[in-house]
């Protein structure tokens, strides 16, 4: 052993007594150690005995008998003395101010000074490893068999952090140039040489403004850097500096090959001398860098960066593992989506859809589940301008070389450009469910949509430029489908034509005319049953006309907002529009009243008497009342009414302020045989006919779901049993079945 390995590795034994259990390993060996016998060394060529002692996951350098507890406890060792006389450089007058920006200003959260020193050391090593490929020596760096690593050591006793790697390092001309310059970025000079000798291998560097050393002075009184280039021969030298406005070089022996930082930390910051509060930052900003990262001996970033990896390549426990760390889920992912594009810029991306959501708890409203990267490091965790809000349950990450960030790395400049990444990503997401749909229906229909549909419909209606997308996404009930099955606007368009193709040949068109425009209908009821048994529902019954059935309130807003569906409009069947359509299904099939109907009917002017005579009695209520063409087994409906979900929503958000419900079009089906006999008694018995007439009117508002609170008929449905119950004759079996 020479004179310098000696006199290092005694001095390490000096303070064995506080790095245990490697310090007494290191004075076991000084104490078998002869004096020197040779001459010194180069300086920094000594062996850097803390690489070895934390180099493997196992610690190797801990005896064999040593306790399992005790071995795991790795501490860096203290190995660096300074030897040179420490030469003092005033920081530039701008620098200083800038230094104050930084550490004062520039990052809105102070734990993303671990982010930077990290992303730091990634660079060093990534240069090492980017001079070791394209060396045309093909010599071998300084200490050549250490690993290139990121070890991270905290200390709660001496309040200090400490962050090395073992990558390229620097020469004492770099120190001053790298550090003691604010703004000059090592690392974007490097991508530029790189570049300009056409070498595209240095695309993972991740440093380019040259600040995010000097966030360390956010959270410590003074910063101390020991660095030794990678060079065979290099000298180590210590840099030190409170960031007020000046720092020190000075030469220092048993310096590691690359770049130790020590932090001093203040008052304010000592939670970052936490093993756990850095192991939390660590694994929220920088899992996924490029080398292994350990913390007091612990590597923390064991996952892949499987959006950089190819398809083939991951296997399905992998994105079980990613998706429940990137989702903090617990259950598998639904879906899957590994998209990577070039154009408009470069982007690789994972996403993934749950089986389960939290929002339907009342747990409040979820935040975005896309995370934002550059180069593998956390840009924006829950990025918020990235996707639309309604695909906040989509879960996974978007990484890109190109990304416009502002100096803290914080936030994003180009919005535009965003905005078109974003479009770019929504698109290409809601093509991925489309075609999820298409695969297999039934999980689509009962897993997905069961469980997210109501994010796409919130889409529909506040998404006006992705609606024609999302409206095939969506799925419905159908009255031509079974009972908790599911369509979709396609397929119900692809049904109706042969129907369409059939009225017209029934209307003798000839098959070389445009085709008639189709309509899709739908109605939006509380349950299935309430829907089929609806009287706006009889006329498509009759005309065996498809109806899409929906149970929510929110459905009539999406509706509404969609409006048409590839060329086809999207009509309610209780508008006037329907009831146009009616007639023109009518016209078409020329179904006109035969003779016998419209002897059973109201016609002429007993049917004027009884309109006129039934406005007066429901006068205040009703502002209009003619015959209808629609109805079939009904006696009334109400048209041309608002919706019953606004309502509902309105009295939601403003109980006192809830719309009073305004004076009703009133059509009546003067086949039907209450309308008959109503007219009858109103002449007869002008008392039971009045309360006969107001609940007629009030069942048309329960049937547009106007009505809001029933129990105001409950009074006058007594009166009406009453007045029944005194009627001799029993009512007729089928009036018993179509009660039920």
């Amino acid at each position: 052993m020479n004179r310098v390995s000696f006199h290092l590795v005694r001095s390490m034994a000096r303070t064995a007594a506080c790095v245990a259990p490697v310090g007494r390993h290191v004075a076991a060996l000084a104490a078998r150690c002869p004096a020197p016998m040779s001459p010194i060394r180069p300086a920094g060529s000594a062996l850097p005995v803390w690489r070895r002692a934390i180099s493997t996951n196992a610690p190797a350098a801990a005896a064999a008998d040593e306790p399992a507890a005790e071995a795991q406890a790795v501490q860096p060792l203290n190995s660096e003395v300074v030897v040179g006389q420490a030469q003092k450089h005033e920081f530039q007058a701008e620098t200083r101010k800038l230094l104050d920006i930084v550490a004062r200003s520039l990052y809105t959260d102070k734990e993303v000074f671990v982010r930077e020193l990290v992303s730091n050391a990634s660079d060093a090593l990534e240069k090492l490893r980017h001079r070791q490929l394209t060396s045309t020596a093909g010599g071998q760096p300084a200490d050549a068999e250490v690993p290139t690593e990121i070890n991270i050591f905290t200390d709660d006793k001496a309040n200090t952090l400490i962050i090395q790697d073992s990558g390229i390092g620097m020469t004492r001309d770099e120190l001053v140039t790298n550090l003691g310059r604010i703004g000059y970025s090592g690392s974007l000079e490097f991508v530029k040489q790189a570049q300009a000798s056409g070498d595209a291998s240095a695309r993972d560097i991740i440093g380019q403004f040259g600040v995010g050393f000097y966030s360390a002075f956010m959270v410590g009184d003074r910063v101390t850097v020991y660095s030794r280039a990678a060079a065979p021969g290099s000298v180590g030298y210590m840099w030190t500096s409170d960031g007020t406005g000046a720092y020190e070089i000075s030469e220092a022996e048993g310096v590691a090959r690359g770049t130790k930082i020590i932090i001093h930390l203040n008052d304010k910051s000592h939670e970052f001398a936490s093993q756990q509060v850095v192991n939390n930052v660590l694994k929220k900003h920088s899992t996924f860098v490029g080398f292994p990262v350990r913390l007091n001996g612990k590597q923390i970033n064991t996952l892949k960066a499987l959006w950089t990896m190819s398809k083939d390549q991951i296997s399905a426990d992998e994105h079980k593992e990613f998706y429940q760390f990137i989702a903090h889920a617990w259950d598998d992912p639904l879906f899957k989506l590994h998209y990577s594009t070039d154009s408009p810029i470069n982007i690789r991306s994972l996403f993934y859809v749950g089986h389960s959501h939290t929002e339907k708890f009342g747990m409040g409203r979820l935040e975005p589940g896309v995370n934002l990267y550059s180069r593998k490091v956390l840009i924006q965790a829950k990025a918020k301008n990235l996707l639309p809000d309604w695909l906040r349950f989509i879960k996974g990450v978007v990484d890109s070389e190109d990304i416009p960030l502002n100096l803290s790395r914080e936030h994003l400049q180009d919005s535009a450009l965003i905005k078109r990444i974003g479009t770019v990503l929504s698109k290409r997401i809601m093509k991925w469910l489309d075609q999820e749909a298409k695969r297999d229906a039934a999980k689509y229909n009962t897993e997905f949509f069961a469980e997210f549909g109501s994010f796409l419909k919130e889409g529909a209606c506040t998404d006006h430029y992705f609606k024609d997308d999302i409206a095939k996404l969506l799925r419905m009930e159908s009255s031509k489908v079974a009972s908790g099955e599911l369509t979709s606007f396609e397929e119900y368009l692809e049904r109706a034509k042969p129907a369409a193709a059939a009225a017209a040949e029934t209307a003798g068109e000839s098959a070389k005319a445009p085709a008639a425009k189709t309509n899709i209908y739908y109605l939006v009821a509380p349950s299935r049953a309430v829907a089929l048994a609806s009287p706006y529902y009889e006329a498509f019954k009759a005309k065996d006309k498809e109806v899409l059935l929906m149970y929510s309130s929110l459905d009539d807003f999406v509706m509404a907002n969609l409006g048409e569906f590839q060329g086809a409009a999207i009509i309610s069947i209780e508008s006037a529009a329907a009831a146009e359509a009616i007639k023109k299904l009518d016209a078409e099939a020329k179904d006109a009243d035969k003779p016998a109907d419209a002897a059973a009917k109201l016609s002429g002017a007993e049917l004027q008497e009884f309109i006129s005579w039934l406005k007066d009695t429901l006068s205040g209520q009703v502002s209009t009342i003619k015959e209808s063409d629609r109805l079939v087994d009904s006696p009334a409906i109400i048209v041309d009414h608002e919706s019953a979900s606004y309502r509902r929503m309105m009295k939601y958000v403003d109980p006192s302020r809830a719309p009073e419900l305004p004076k009703q079009a009133l059509e009546i089906n003067p086949k039907h045989t209450v309308i008959r006999k109503l007219n009858a008694a109103r002449l007869a018995k002008p008392n039971l006919a009045k309360l006969v007439a107001e609940q007629v009117f009030e069942n048309a508002l329960v049937s547009a779901g106007l009505l809001d609170d029933a129990r105001s008929m409950v009074g006058r449905l007594n009166r009406l049993m009453d007045s029944a119950l005194e009627v001799g004759a029993d009512v007729e079996p089928e009036v018993l079945t179509q009660s039920k």
